[in-house]
């Protein structure tokens, strides 16, 4: 009986599942960022950062994003990211209007919570931890393409 095919068939399966483990582990250490400007002449951004807990605010700007709230609600709303919507469009002294604002929508890394939902408190107060995603997506005529 030839064992090299069952030792190979073996070391196969062995790598693979290394792999998939590997790819578990590694998601764990990264927190997903989605962000849609709603605008066709930018695309949309998929990053993962490697990050440990953190407050969304800060993963933001930590990561080369200018963020800006607005005057009443400070840093609990999200009125401008990197520039947009341009000043002409929004003044950022109170709530954004309901047509076009920044939605700020989260996915907890837990197996109850597989798709994107609103967040519950202010980006200001959002805490990320690894494996959770986050998405920024700008509502255009006031509805919003939640990501996948």
């Amino acid at each position: 009986m030839n064992k090299k095919p069952i030792v190979g068939i073996g070391l196969i399966v062995l790598l693979l599942g290394s792999l998939a483990v590997n790819e578990v582990i590694s998601k764990k250490d990264y927190i997903n960022l989605h962000v849609n400007y709603a605008d066709e002449e930018i695309p949309i951004l998929e990053k993962r950062i490697k990050s440990t807990e953190i407050k969304a605010l800060d993963l933001l700007k930590t990561n080369g994003f200018t963020v800006q709230g607005t005057d009443k609600y400070g840093d609990a709303v999200l009125c401008r990211l990197n520039g947009l919507p341009s000043p002409k469009e929004e003044n950022c002294k109170e709530m954004p209007p309901a047509e076009a604002y920044w939605a700020v929508l989260v996915k907890k890394d837990q197996i109850l919570f597989e798709n994107y939902a609103w967040a519950q408190v202010g980006i200001n107060e959002l805490v990320l931890s690894p494996g959770d995603s986050l998405a920024l997506v700008f509502a255009k005529d006031g509805s919003v393409n939640f990501p996948e």
